[in-house]
């Protein structure tokens, strides 16, 4: 035999011993009476085992950004000045140049078939939209006297609580506009006035 041969069988004995020792280390064997435990997880366990990590942080990461939600929506409730509803986008079906119409134009999450102007805030009400008494950039302005009532979209807010609006049907004007600046809201002939706060995320 030459000493190549000899060389190459012995590298090829080691070789298979290593990985017999290799084998035999991962296999560990505990026995307890006739029951026979052996801890020597698959390839295919292991993966399983990743996967499920990978689902569980996942699912936990996903939780966390729920919860986070949740709490900012739950604090915006709690000011009394945005709703939390389902809001479907849909075409304008009230009358061209009315204010309910010239409302909808600035405000699309509003729902058609809301009535009158002054029947608005009830309407909003029975959908699940809060409604108050304190303005918000955003919001329906709606008055309940003057016949049909009127709403108006609200566009700017002073620190005095007088606000600027847009509006269809006042003044003469057909398309929403600002008509009359600032103005306080509670003194108007239109009479009471409430708002109607727009969904979250509007």
């Amino acid at each position: 035999m030459s000493y190549q041969m000899i060389k190459k069988q012995f590298k090829l004995g080691l070789f298979t011993a290593l990985i017999g020792n290799l084998l035999w280390l991962g296999m560990v064997n505990v026995s307890a009476d006739d029951t026979v435990i052996s801890d020597s997880p698959t390839v295919s366990a292991l993966t399983k085992k990743v996967e499920a990590a990978k689902i569980a942080a996942k699912a936990a990461a996903e939780k966390i950004v729920a919860e986070k939600a949740a709490a900012a929506a739950k604090a915006a409730l709690a000011t009394n000045m945005v709703s939390e509803v389902a809001v479907e986008y849909t075409a304008n079906t009230y009358l061209a140049g009315q204010c309910t119409w010239g409302a909808k134009e600035m405000a699309p999450w509003v729902g058609n078939y809301w009535g009158n102007g002054g029947d608005w805030a009830a309407s909003a009400t029975a959908l699940g939209y809060e409604v108050g008494t304190t303005p918000k950039v955003g919001a329906i302005a709606v008055w309940t006297d003057g016949g049909y009532g009127h709403v108006a979209y609200v566009t700017d807010v002073a620190a005095n609580g007088h606000i600027q609006v847009k509006e269809s049907n006042y003044g003469g004007v057909y398309y929403p506009s600002n008509v009359r600046g600032f103005f306080d809201p509670t003194t108007t002939s239109e009479g009471t006035v409430s708002y109607i706060y727009p969904p979250a995320g509007v």
